[in-house]
Parts: structure tokens; sequence; C-alpha cells
């Protein structure tokens, strides 16, 4: 049998954190199988469907390289991918439950359900539908649907049995039916509530395999209740349910959260690299078999086992999430580098443009995402002319006299300077000054940048250029 799993979102918000990571597994899974992985909109939920919301959750896919292997943008023999286009299907199944006696209509109104909910509250007891509308006759029934009273349509669920399951991640699970209720599987509008549209989704698509997050583990009993009763017992279909994923503060991950980014399309926009943030999701309640950290999609693929997944809560770490951006960025080669950077550099006459790239690849061991390369660019390279008359306090006056006073003098012999001689004009000067060189580079670097530290002075030296420290350093001298 092939292995299938699917990634099935409902456009009814953008590509979240936590969909993206329950897709990766998903496609690890199959992929580690040599199986196939699905792309199904689950779109039923019509009034909190967004605009974007299907092209958003295809598009960031694709963009962390997760492209799914059948989708309603490349269909295979099992759509349609999409439920809307699945109702008839849904109304029909639902009606035959009806025939067998499985399932029955059931014409309470939302107070009569609220009052009932309110009455078992308050004796202490678990709300559950009390099944009025189970015993109705054929006649009740007829009069009502003939009067076009609402009806929805209840699963009837099997009394006293337990429903058990082999969790893949969470081992043997059982639940009575004495805690369940009779599920609404066809809602009055003709629409299919969510666990029954799955059943038939997955049983239609030849699913065999389906990890989600562990908020449906109590959708889990229902849907195999549904499955049985639907006939389709003949396909096996094994679940596992992921960890939570918690914020800084240990609560579960909420889009209410505003102090994480947590929308795929927000990392894309900041730069981030999808490989790392494949990396980075891939270490959300799994862990690889030699403990590696950073490991490309094919290494991935390779070593996913369902028996590493974790049960326990998977903490977002936004700061290991920067760390392992930056070991993306290191391996890139300094083309690839700079070619993806300046798709989000902003900023403008920091540096002249000739001296750029040289400038940009400085922070290549630096960052996280690309979007910061700009923050440190101006950080290293802007400031006002009068921050070059704060001597740095580390010097006094008058080493820091003497020594722009001999770079000067070795600037002036030189035609230009050029990338990697650096060394040779700190020499030259620590010649001049008769200084040890360690006395010698703040004072070198406040010439080109008016600041005590930053980076490799070779590297500052050729990007700012002779011109522009002369200028300097005859600001300086003309007002120390």
């Amino acid at each position: 049998m092939k292995i299938r799993t699917r990634y099935a979102p409902s456009p009814t918000g953008f590509f979240h954190i936590g969909g993206a990571r329950t897709a990766l597994f998903n496609y690890l899974f199959a992929k580690h199988n040599n199986g196939d992985f699905v792309l199904r909109i689950e779109d039923t939920d019509i009034d909190r469907n967004v605009q974007g919301g299907i092209d958003s959750q295809i598009d960031n896919l694709n963009w962390l390289k997760l492209t799914p292997d059948e989708s309603i943008k490349n269909p295979g023999q099992y759509g349609p991918y999409i439920q809307t286009e699945k109702l008839q299907r849904y109304q029909s199944l639902a009606k035959k439950l009806i025939d067998e006696g499985k399932a029955y209509y059931c014409f309470c109104s939302e107070d009569e359900l609220k009052q009932a909910r309110e009455e078992a509250l308050k004796n202490g007891q678990t709300p559950k539908y009390n099944r009025k509308c189970l015993n109705l006759s054929k006649e009740e029934i007829d009069n009502k649907l003939n009067k076009n009273v609402p009806a929805v349509i209840r699963l009837k669920m099997k009394d006293v049995v337990d429903i058990k399951w082999n969790d893949l991640i969470r081992g043997n699970m059982s639940v009575p039916t004495s805690a369940l209720t009779d599920p609404v599987i066809l809602k009055s509008n003709g629409i299919p509530m969510y666990n029954f549209a799955v059943v038939i989704d997955d049983y239609d698509m030849k699913i065999t395999h389906v990890l989600r997050g562990e908020e449906h583990l109590s959708n889990t009993p229902y849907q195999i209740a549904i499955k049985e009763a639907l006939g389709f017992q003949s396909q096996s279909i094994e679940y596992g349910h992921l960890s939570i994923i918690v914020d800084e503060t240990g609560k579960k991950l909420s889009k209410r959260n505003k102090t994480l980014k947590q929308f795929i399309e927000d990392y894309k926009t900041m730069g981030f690299l999808p490989e790392a943030i494949d990396n980075f999701m891939c270490l959300l309640g799994w862990t690889n078999p030699n403990n590696k950290e950073i490991m490309n999609m094919q290494e991935m693929i390779k070593d996913f086992d369902l028996k590493r997944m974790s049960k326990a809560p998977a903490f977002f770490d936004f700061k290991k999430m920067l760390w392992i951006g930056g070991e993306y960025f290191k391996q890139m080669t300094d083309k690839d580098y700079l070619s993806f950077v300046k798709k989000f550099y902003k900023q403008q006459n920091l540096v002249s443009s000739d001296k750029l790239d040289n400038a940009l690849l400085i922070f290549k061991s630096q960052i996280g995402y690309a979007e910061q390369i700009n923050q440190m660019m101006v950080d290293t390279f802007s400031f006002k002319q009068e921050e070059l008359l704060k001597i740095p306090q580390e010097v006094s006056k008058d080493v820091f006299k003497q020594c722009i006073t001999s770079l000067k003098e070795v600037l002036l012999s030189l035609k230009e300077i050029i990338l990697d001689n650096g060394n040779e004009i700190v020499n030259k000067v620590k010649d001049l000054t008769k200084f040890k060189a360690k006395d010698l580079y703040m004072p070198i670097r406040w010439m080109c940048i008016a600041k005590s530290h930053g980076p490799e002075m070779n590297k500052i030296l050729y990007i700012i250029g002779k011109e522009q420290i002369l200028k300097n350093i005859e600001l300086c001298l003309g007002n120390i």
C-alpha cells in the first residue's frame, strides 16, 4: 500500500507556523516512505474564509519547498481537492446513513440546545445532546421537513462502546462513547461538518496516515465512529497527534501573541531562508537520531522517524530560529548571499556603489534574516560628522592626534587603498608613531566609521576609502 499523507488547511487565515509544521511532518513522512503528499483545501466554513487564504497556503508551501504531489493546482485522480466542490457527495452519504438508521434528523433550535446545555451543567453533567429527536416517527419527520423546519443530521453513536486507536505518537488511546455526544454531520444548509467531510475526503483520496496537532485528539473518536458507520473500514488510516507549540511564557502559541511573528509570510518578508525555516520547524517536536541541528531537506527526509517524535510541548525559540538562519547564511557562497540579501537592502548612499558588495559581505556571518542587513549597515556606516570629534575615552587626546596625523601621512603616500592592504597601513603608522599596534586600531577605526569597535580593519579602510578618511582626519585635526 502506498503511503499517502495530506495537509488540509482551512482558508480562514494565512499560513501559520503551526500549520506549516504539520505540513512539513506530513511531507517528510511521505517522502521518507516514497509516498505522496496531498494538499486539500477545507473551505466549508464559508463565513470565515478570508480572501487570499488559499493562495497564501499554496504559495508559501511552495516557498518552503513542500510542493504537494496533488492539489488544486496539480490535481491527480483523487479529486476534487477543495471541499465545496464535493457538497453533493457529502449530502448523499449523510442521507444514506439516515436510510440505514445510523443517523437521524434533528430539528432542535439553538435556544433548545442552549437550554439543555445549561441544564446539564447545572446538574453537574457533561453537556451532550439529549437525543430528543432520535425517536421521532416518520410522520413527524416528514411533517417538519415539508414545513421546511430547519434540520441538521446527527450521527447515532453506539452505546457503551470504547473507541480505540493506536496513536503513532501517543500510543494506545481509548475513549468511551458515554463521554461523547451524537455529533452533527450535516448542517441545515447542506454544508458538512468538519469531522464528516474529513472522513469522506480521506477515504476518497486514499489517505493512509494523518499527522496533525494535539488539538485534534478530541476529533479522532468521532472520525473513527463516522468511518465505521460509512463502511469505510476497508481503508486503514493511522493517526498521529503532534505536540503543541508553546511560546516564551509556556502557553500554547497563539495568534494573539503579538511579540512573536508567527506567519510564514512574515518570515518570507523578513528575509529568512526557506531552508532555515524548514530546519527550525523540524526541531519543534522531533529530534534527529544523530542529534544534528542543522539539516538540509534531503537529510531530514532520510532521517525522519515517528519514533523520534516527542509528546512534550515544543518551545518556539526565536533566538534559535535566528541562529539556524545564520548558519544557513554562513553556508552560502558569497555570490548567492549577495544575490539574496540585495533584494532586502533598502539603504542608500551609506557606502559607494562599487564597495557595496564588500560592505554587505562583512555581515554574512552575523545575520539570521536578510532584513537585518539594513540596521547593521546603518549602525556601522552611518554617523554625523560631529561624532568624529567625540574622541573615545579609551585613548588620550595626544595619542589620538599623533595616530591620525601619522595615518594622514601614510594615506597621502598611497595612490589608493586596495582591499587587504590594511595591515600594511597599520604597520606604517606603527613605524611612524612607535606605538603598539593595539593602540592604533581604535583611532584608525574612529577615522573610518566614528566607532571604537567594528568590522575587520582591512575591510573598513577599503570600503570607506582614502578620500573620505582624509576628510575625516582634516575635520578632527582642525577641532582638537
